[in-house]
């Protein structure tokens, strides 16, 4: 018992967010725990480092490309509210919480799955970041984005339909099964993987939707609001099946709890509540777009061709 218990405390010596025993009830009690203001591992400082890599290296290829071409601001603005998320949701509040309260978890992973993600396929930051590289490096970077590259052949691969609809899927139900959801909480470096598989799996599963460069989207409009339509399915039934338990799935026992929250059975049932609604909302919102994108062209495909 000694062991498991010595073993426990040195695998949760890993987390780099904060804790405190104190119920949090105000929004100020919320937005000002950052976890950089409560390192006190290695990981931390790990997690801080490649977030300032990533966003550093983002400004500086930004501020190259406006000087070499004209950028839309709407692009600029898009990928800087992503990156904003990005360090919010990683770094911020909701990753401070996110070990603490389920429903809090849960929007950090629809945040990074269904807003960041689609939102960074659709504003193409690759530019931004080959050109925030040194030189030597930024050559090695951009060659395998050129030519018919093993690369492209694979994300040509793994972002048709049928394989990039399973990924999302199985990802989504995997990081959901008590055993590895509950190891992510206890090991920062499996919650690690837990997110950078949810990013993955998420940016395949959008960019037959969006299609960006390199490798454009060869479905219709009507096969996207079907793929669209599929994926909505397994994560509605997923998310009833949450909301529905009448005990807790996931190891939150021993945290406190916020907001006046009664139980772990309540945060839980709101944690899938917000999966169940907003979650679907966002992909509602997709669907309409792809829906008048649709009749535009059907209106379009209807008008009489003029002869010349």
């Amino acid at each position: 018992m000694h062991f498991l218990s010595s073993t426990y405390k040195n695998i949760n010596s890993f987390n780099h967010s904060g804790s405190s025993d104190q119920t949090m009830e105000t929004f100020w009690d919320f937005i000002n725990k950052w976890n950089f203001l409560n390192i006190t591992n290695v990981s931390g400082i790990i997690s801080l480092t490649l977030l300032i890599l990533i966003i550093g290296t983002y400004l500086i290829g930004l501020i190259r490309l406006v000087k070499k071409s004209n950028l839309k601001k709407m692009r600029i603005v898009s990928i800087t509210t992503a990156l904003f998320l990005v360090l919010f949701v990683l770094e911020g509040p909701i990753d401070y919480f996110a070990e603490q309260m389920f429903f809090i978890h849960m929007i950090q992973h629809l945040t990074i799955m269904v807003i960041i993600a689609p939102v960074l396929l659709f504003s193409n930051p690759m530019p931004m970041f080959i050109w925030g590289t040194p030189n030597f490096l930024r050559k090695i970077i951009s060659k395998p984005f050129s030519g018919n590259s093993l690369l492209k052949r694979t994300i040509t691969k793994i972002t048709k339909p049928k394989y990039s609809l399973s990924i999302y899927i199985i990802v989504l139900y995997f990081w959901h099964i008590p055993f590895f959801y509950n190891a992510a909480l206890q090991n920062n470096g499996v919650h690690y993987i837990n997110h950078l598989l949810f990013f993955f799996a998420s940016i395949i599963y959008w960019w037959p939707i969006i299609g960006p460069s390199p490798v454009k989207s060869p479905l219709s409009v009507i096969k996207k609001i079907i793929y669209v339509l599929i994926a909505v399915t397994p994560s509605a039934a997923l998310a009833a099946f949450i909301t529905f338990s009448p005990t807790p799935l996931y190891d939150y026992s021993s945290t406190p709890l916020h907001w006046n929250v009664a139980s772990h059975v309540e945060d839980q049932r709101w944690g899938g509540i917000i999966m169940w609604l907003p979650g679907n909302f966002l992909f509602l919102g997709f669907l309409i777009g792809l829906f008048f994108l649709w009749a535009k062209e059907e209106e379009k495909d209807a008008l009489p061709k003029l002869k010349k």
